[in-house]
């Protein structure tokens, strides 16, 4: 038996979102090796290959028209997310006899559930797949790095809209350019712009957190351009995945707006706090039932953060720990897995 991971290169946009590969790297700690890589969005209806075993873990998906997959696809249906932006043709007579015989199907999400729940299909909530990177990666040791990964700031157009909010930014910016063209420069951006909106973001966030530790944290972006460019090959970012969950796993602490930033942080036990967005859309709000109260979380208005975690400014020493709860999640999704390759061996 053959077994493959899902790789998400293609059939999105130009952009890599390494958190998909971040997934990926979960579900390959419980196979034997990995033959294949799959395109998730290309390549699962057309695969010719020898039969292979493959972890279905995943966001499904832009090109609903390349589904269901290949019949020598073997799949373990886990921590799957249903899109709305597939629907309806994700869930058409011909997926819904596809899934029927794979029940039940877990997945990632509580709105995922009630979808296929639905249709007739057996679903139950499984979890997500990155919170059982700690089975592999789980670290004994502890740095002092603090790592900020995407979390919500203001979004383009403040300057043209809201003039007077522009004036006290810019205001700011000029009384604390050195700490925020250090930011700039750690997120690899450059010019006026830039510095405005991350004059922004030091000037909302330094309310809640720590001044001093925003301005020396680590910022990494998990979703750009330059991640194909600089990792062209599916082993390449795979690599890179598993340096950032290493980075994460040995981290003081996290502040995050990326759900596969914080799922693993949580199962890394790593403390995380999850930034969400008032009024954010469908399309992303659909993907956090049953898993956002696994978070501490901070609101983002559009605006302003509003901390409902403490009334302390939040630093490395009294950052939240992680809630518990995933542990019981995490175990299952484990066993699942090991069943699973287990039956193929």
């Amino acid at each position: 038996m053959k077994y493959g991971i899902l790789a998400v290169s293609t059939g999105v946009d130009e952009k890599i979102n390494i958190g998909d590969y971040i997934q990926a790297l979960a579900s390959r700690q419980f196979l034997p090796r990995v033959d294949a890589y799959i395109e998730r969005e290309t390549e699962l209806s057309s695969y010719t290959g020898e039969p292979i075993s493959i972890i279905m873990n995943g966001w499904y998906m832009n090109h609903p028209e390349n589904w269901p997959p290949a019949t020598n696809i073997n799949p373990l249906f886990i921590a799957l997310h249903i899109n709305r932006c597939s629907l309806p043709s994700f869930l058409n007579s011909s997926s819904i006899n596809y899934l029927k015989q794979y029940e039940p199907i877990g997945c990632r999400d509580t709105n995922s559930v009630k979808l296929l729940k639905s249709k007739g299909v057996d679903a139950y909530f499984s979890g997500c797949m990155t919170l059982t990177l700690g089975y592999k990666y789980k670290s004994q040791k502890r740095n002092d790095k603090v790592y900020i990964v995407e979390p919500y700031t203001c979004e383009a157009g403040l300057i043209e809209h809201h003039k007077w909010i522009s004036f006290k930014t810019f205001l700011y910016l000029f009384t604390h350019y050195k700490a925020i063209k250090q930011i700039s420069a750690k997120k690899n951006e450059k010019g006026t712009k830039a510095h405005f909106y991350n004059a922004y973001f030091l000037k909302e966030y330094s309310k809640i957190f720590d001044y001093d530790m925003l301005v020396n944290a680590e910022y990494i972006n998990q979703y750009n351009y330059n991640i194909q460019k600089e990792y062209p090959s599916q082993e390449d970012k795979m690599k890179y995945a598993e340096y950032l969950v290493k980075c994460y796993s040995e981290a003081s602490c996290v502040i995050t707006s990326r759900i596969h930033c914080a799922l693993p942080c949580t199962g890394l036990e790593t403390p995380v706090i999850f930034v969400e967005k008032t009024g954010d859309n469908e399309y992303s709000t659909d993907r956090f039932g049953g898993l956002i109260n696994l978070f501490n979380t901070i609101t983002w208005d559009g605006f302003q953060l509003i901390n409902t975690l403490t009334k302390q400014k939040i630093n490395r020493d009294n950052f939240p720990k992680v809630k518990q709860g995933w542990e019981i999640i995490a175990n299952k999704l484990i066993d699942s897995c090991f069943s699973f390759i287990k039956s193929k061996s």
